[in-house]
């Protein structure tokens, strides 16, 4: 997984966990992340820093993954 993705569900799932499901959507066709009276692009979701999940320090508390065969 690239660096850019990890950080897009990073954001992605703490904007879910912390407003609810009900008050977050993807808006496939103007590339929107909706939650609440407003929202942002897709690609604020790669900024680190966008939510509290990649905000400093995110990448020592962010998984590794395995090398393959483990």
């Amino acid at each position: 997984m690239t660096e850019e993705t990890r950080i897009a569900l990073l954001n992605y799932d703490w904007l879910v966990r912390n407003r609810g499901l009900d008050d977050v959507a993807l808006d496939w066709d103007t590339d929107t992340v909706v939650y609440g009276d407003g929202g942002a692009t897709f690609g604020s979701l790669c900024d680190p820093g966008f939510t509290p999940a990649t905000a400093d320090g995110w990448r020592s508390r962010a998984p590794q993954a395995s090398p393959p065969g483990v």
